[in-house]
């Protein structure tokens, strides 16, 4: 049997800034075909960080039920835990209720991604899809199983070259997210899209743009789940030279004026990400 490995690029044991409402462990999974200018992670974009399956599962594990009651309970071989065992665990471990891959680009990795989806649902946990959308048929086929429940679509410029060239430091790939995004729109998943706003891209034009293709589509597909478009407030990442974000202000005006059909909301920071 051909082993799984898993490129992986790190883990944050508790965030509940990836998926808000849910304390979530996230897996940044290494490896990412774009070039995005201002990119958090780009010490993920390529690298080899390999390890075997049973070992990133074996983490997630020990996360989910607490690792200091399991590696008690092993020693004694036995399994049960007695009330006092129990309520330190409920005191001492926050509650994990989800599973969040990241990057890099989680489909580059799709069986590994698919794996853990379906480890997850073995543990119980909400399972959520942080994606570029530069991998429409690797998105597909996890939705069409069901691994899936919220899937965060990062959307950097309008969907059109030469915009989105800028933007990610490739020719072709708005073709490939719109594609990304009329798949989650047609399947029904809960979906958040959300793009960085930084001080020379995109322009608000595009911004509009943006969220008048999403409340088109909304239209188009009743039944999708489109929850909201979120603006993130773009940040200078580590060794980049400083810049003025634009300001939480300046955010919500633009919120304000694209809103439409669509729920806009902003973030003042972005996501959680990884630090290797």
């Amino acid at each position: 049997m051909k082993e799984i490995v898993v490129n992986l690029g790190g883990i944050v044991p508790l965030s509940t800034v990836d998926w808000p409402g849910h304390a979530a462990i996230v897996l940044f999974l290494r490896g990412c075909p774009l070039r995005c200018p201002h990119c958090h992670n780009f010490a993920l974009q390529s690298g080899d960080s390999s390890v075997n399956f049973h070992s990133v599962a074996s983490k997630i594990v020990s996360l989910v039920k607490g690792e200091t009651i399991v590696a008690r309970a092993s020693s004694q071989n036995s399994w049960q835990i007695d009330l006092g065992e129990a309520a330190e665990r409920a005191s001492s471990k926050p509650f994990v209720d989800a599973l969040v891959l990241s990057g890099g680009e989680p489909l580059m990795q799709s069986e590994p991604a698919e794996r853990l989806f379906r480890l997850a649902g073995s543990l119980q946990l909400c399972t959520g899809l942080e994606t570029s959308g530069c991998y429409p048929e690797r998105l597909r086929r996890p939705l069409e199983r069901d691994l899936v429940d919220k899937v965060f679509l990062d959307i950097k410029a309008a969907l059109q070259d030469p915009s989105y060239e800028r933007a990610t430091g490739f020719v072709g790939v708005a073709a490939r997210v719109k594609e990304s995004l009329m798949i989650c729109m047609e399947r029904g998943v809960a979906l958040e899209v959300r793009t960085t706003v930084f001080p020379e891209m995109p322009a608000s034009s595009e911004l509009e743009e943006i969220a008048c293709m999403l409340s088109e589509l909304k239209s188009m597909y009743p039944g999708s789940c489109l929850e909201r478009l979120v603006l993130q407030q773009g940040l200078p990442r580590e060794g980049e030279e400083r810049f003025e974000p634009v300001s939480r202000a300046r955010l919500k005006e633009i919120a304000r004026s694209i809103g439409g059909g669509i729920l806009v909301g902003i973030k003042a920071k972005p996501d959680n990400f990884c630090k290797t």
